[in-house]
């Protein structure tokens, strides 16, 4: 009876979509097969006895905009939705009808989908002319020229209703998407579509030659699905796309195209008149870049200039960063190379250095004057900075007439950008004064073959290294012995180290000597260890040394070639640690650390900044300078400042304390009343040879 009186009601109109459903319980009723078969069922009496909202609209509740509360008795209440579910528009009519006692809601519906997006289409498409119009004011009006591109990309494509709009410009070889607008929903592709072969659109440029313009209306239909241009625009969802060439001088080298159009595809006149346009702010954009990498590009190097580098400045200076690193670089003695060689020569030392920096940082590279370079290095890891510095310092060390110093400088956390820089000016300066200091004492080669030099030296077994007892304070028994180096010249007399380290320190080859001193520390071990007796050995390291990316790995191998457990063996870091930023040592510290390896931090007391390194840094040993020790019984403020110090060792978990320096009983007494752990010096012994210090670890073995 139900069904017969739904059906009187729409009187033979089943093409319609229509359903009935309770107004209480939202429960349909009646649901013609038309409106079956959209809300995907296989017949009617499928749909009976479910929620409206959940068959019809995909909702979870009832809709929030149902209109069952305007509707009245045989009243009909008409309007339009988008159902997302169907993705379709719909126009629909509502009343309310007397069914078994009461009143149900009867709905009816036409798809307009296809009526809606044509009137969309209709009213929101401008005529050829005025669209020509509009994308030339964008075009000339438009200062910003990627702004007035893009602008008039979206004319464009929102005229010919199509997923995308786009230029690509030709290279030699290859094409390249420079510009691109998509329609709301559409993905973007440009990052994808870069240095295609041009092989690729040889049709294209076929069809550009003898026709202009084209519209290809159907992938299947111009292309293969094995060949390669099928595979680049289906993998974009191209169907179809409209395509101009921009020509210059009878010469393609670009088009205009785009995809999948669906309005006005059959007007290309559009496409041809816009495409001079085009041509002239493509132009334009060249010229502008032409004249800013003119203004912000050091003509000499083709680094970046100073201009680019104050600009860079101003940026960084209203940004968030996350850690920057400073390499500040200087060619030693430019003046001196100019005067002695010529301008010419000179700028090619300028030029080769230059090349170096564009080896690994072009983009991050400034000359900022005639012989300073900058490096800024922004929101980069730690260990990629002292990578990327270790490299240049490798680099440089190439150079055999000519020399650089080097600043380096890197944080984490609460920069200040301008800090930052001035800080690394001031580490270069600092390593600088090794160069004048040698030019003033007339030793001011502009380079010699330093690294074969030092080699040969090495090799002829010029270098001796002498041993200084360390001695336990509390039982003043030997307790190892820190290794020092000299040098036997000409004549046979043995150099201190203060004459030669800091000369290949300034050189960048103190890590040969490092090396060769640990490696005869090891040896001298061993050959002992074979006589019965073993001590634990100090060797000191610079921090050029240190900095090398493989170092402990190498120190590892030359212990383990010895057979020399890595707790006998002590690193001192020199006093010129205070040249690096602290926080650069501390993954090599751990490392260090986990081979087994003792840290001693050596010198403290001689220079102000060692006290901010133990706040970032642990050491296993801090060694005392022998300033400090030689005042303690003459000076009063000594005495309280050593006081304090030996409590900071004491107070600093696992850190033991050494004096250097000890010449003097009384130097002993108040050390030991400080409570100081070990110490060195004269009053102890002298440095002597590995033979003599052997032969002091065996009488003391007898003694006890």
């Amino acid at each position: 009876m139900g069904d017969a009186f739904f059906e009187r009601l729409i009187i033979e109109r089943q093409d319609l979509i229509a359903y009935a459903s309770d107004t209480d319980t939202y429960e349909i009723l009646y649901m013609t097969q038309a409106a079956a078969t959209l809300c995907g069922c296989r017949n009617a009496g499928e749909c009976y006895g479910k929620k409206c909202y959940e068959l019809i609209q995909g909702q979870d509740a009832p809709c929030p905009f149902c209109t069952t509360g305007k509707l009245a008795v045989n009243q009909n209440y008409r309007w339009e939705h988008f159902n997302e579910k169907l993705q379709k528009w719909m126009d629909i009519t509502d009343t309310l009808v007397a069914y078994k006692g009461k009143n149900v809601r009867l709905e009816f519906a036409r798809d307009i989908t296809e009526q809606k997006v044509k009137f969309d289409r209709v009213s929101s498409r401008l005529t050829v002319e005025e669209t020509l119009v509009a994308c030339i004011q964008t075009l000339s009006g438009e200062p910003d020229v990627t702004v007035a591109v893009n602008r008039f990309l979206e004319l464009i494509g929102r005229f010919y209703a199509a997923d995308r709009a786009y230029i690509f410009e030709y290279s030699k070889d290859a094409i390249w998407n420079t510009f691109e607008w998509c329609a709301p929903g559409v993905s973007q592709e440009m990052e994808n579509l870069q240095g295609i072969p041009m092989d690729y659109i040889a049709q294209w440029n076929e069809k550009f030659e003898s026709v202009g313009e084209f519209y290809l209306t159907s992938l299947d239909k111009n292309y293969s699905v094995d060949s390669p241009e099928y595979r680049i625009l289906s993998d974009q969802g191209i169907k179809s796309l409209l395509a101009a060439p921009l020509m210059k001088k009878g010469k393609i080298i670009g088009l205009l195209g785009v995809d999948n159009p669906t309005g006005n595809a059959d007007d290309l006149s559009l496409l041809r008149s816009v495409c001079s346009f085009v041509l002239d702010e493509l132009e334009r954009r060249r010229l502008t870049q032409e004249l800013e990498r003119a203004s912000y590009t050091d003509l000499l190097t083709g680094l970046n200039n100073r201009n680019c580098y104050i600009k860079k400045l101003k940026q960084l200076s209203l940004r968030d960063l996350h850690s920057f690193g400073v390499i500040y670089i200087d060619i030693n003695g430019m003046k001196k190379i100019n005067d002695s060689f010529g301008h010419e020569y000179g700028d090619r030392v300028i030029q080769n250095v230059a090349e170096f920096l564009k080896a690994h940082a072009a983009a991050d590279a400034y000359r900022v004057g005639g012989d300073e370079f900058v490096v800024l290095c922004e929101d980069i890891q730690q260990w990629d900075f002292q990578m990327l510095t270790e490299e240049l310092r490798q680099d440089f060390e190439k150079m055999e007439d000519y020399d650089v110093s080097i600043g380096c400088t890197w944080k984490e956390g609460n920069i200040s950008v301008g800090d930052e820089i001035m800080r690394a000016d001031d580490l270069m300066y600092a390593e600088k004064q090794g160069y004048y200091h040698y030019v003033l004492r007339g030793d001011g080669r502009i380079r010699t073959g330093s690294a074969t030099e030092i080699l040969r030296d090495i090799g002829e077994h010029r270098f001796v290294v002498h041993y200084q007892p360390q001695i336990s304070l509390k039982t003043g028994r030997i307790v190892g012995a820190e290794a020092l180096v000299r040098k036997r010249g000409e004549s046979g007399r043995l150099i201190p180290p203060n004459y030669f380290v800091p000369y290949y320190e300034r050189e960048r080859v103190i890590s040969h000597l490092d090396l060769h001193v640990f490696q005869t520390v090891c040896q001298d071990f061993q050959k002992w260890k074979q006589q019965g007796i073993e001590t634990s050995l100090s060797s000191n390291f610079s921090r050029v040394t240190l900095m090398a990316p493989d170092i402990v790995e190498r120190l590892r191998r030359i212990a383990g070639l010895y057979g020399v457990p890595a707790e006998k063996l002590t690193i001192e870091v020199t006093e010129s640690i205070n040249k690096m930023e602290p926080v650069q040592l501390a993954a090599l510290m751990k490392r260090l650390s986990e081979e087994g390896f003792c840290v001693v931090l050596d010198d403290f007391g001689s220079n102000y900044s060692n006290l901010s390194i133990l706040t970032k840094l642990r050491f296993d040993k801090i060694k005392f300078d022998k300033s400090l020790v030689e005042e303690l019984d003459s000076n009063e403020q000594s005495r309280i400042i050593m006081k304090h110090a030996m409590q900071i060792c004491k107070e600093l978990s696992g850190t033991q304390s050494l004096a250097e320096g000890i010449e003097t009983v009384e130097q002993l007494r108040m050390l030991r009343q400080y409570e100081c752990e070990y110490g060195q010096g004269y009053f102890f012994a002298k440095p002597m040879t590995a033979e003599a210090f052997f032969e002091l670890l065996q009488k003391e073995q007898e003694d006890f």
